[in-house]
């Protein structure tokens, strides 16, 4: 067996490519036909789990065409034999703001064709997932100092943090006379 064979990894590059294309313009039918249709093809998400090609496309018909925008950060692409192969991917996509990483890993290998007849490449299964979002500033803060933050009082504490980042950004827009003595430390 031919482990990385070019030929291959040409073919499933190619394939990557139009799995990205749509993804992005959110083509169901593409992306239906790239995967198995058997009830046998798995497809577990971020947020989901899917036994079948009946489920991924019931999945994909009901997810809004939002948000679907991400940037490959990484990209192994294997081939074991002429007719196995495995993208293993690391990307990343803004989320409500927040940029997020994640991973998605796909198993291809080819089966027969029945509308073009021959063999043809599809994902038998995939998984997709996100790294687990950043700590937010105010409990890494508050963890350091080991200072709990009363789920009551988060508000108020975020609302004080955004003002006094405001006064630190207006404040830091001033240069500082290097002339000037600063003032003395005390240690106790």
């Amino acid at each position: 067996m031919t482990i990385n064979d070019p030929v291959v990894i040409a073919e499933l590059t190619a394939l990557h490519e139009v799995y990205e294309r749509a993804l992005m313009d959110n083509d169901v039918p593409t992306l239906e036909s790239l995967f198995w249709d058997s009830p046998h093809a798995i497809r577990y998400g971020v947020t989901e789990n899917l036994h079948g090609a009946a489920e991924i496309q019931a999945f994909r018909l009901a997810r809004p065409k939002m948000n679907l925008d991400r940037v490959v950060s990484r990209l192994e692409i294997m081939s074991f034999g002429t007719s196995s192969g495995i993208i293993n991917l690391e990307f990343v996509r803004a989320m409500d703001g927040v940029e997020r990483h994640g991973r998605q890993t796909q198993f291809w290998t080819k089966l027969p064709d029945p509308d073009r007849g021959g063999l043809a490449w599809r994902i038998v299964s995939a998984h997709v997932s996100l790294l687990p979002a950043p700590t937010p500033y105010m409990d890494a803060a508050a963890a350091r100092i080991g200072l709990p933050i009363p789920a009551a009082s988060r508000r108020e504490v975020e609302d004080d943090l955004s003002r006094i980042t405001s006064i630190a950004g207006f404040l830091m827009e001033f240069p500082l006379d290097q002339s000037i003595e600063a003032a003395p430390v005390f240690q106790s």
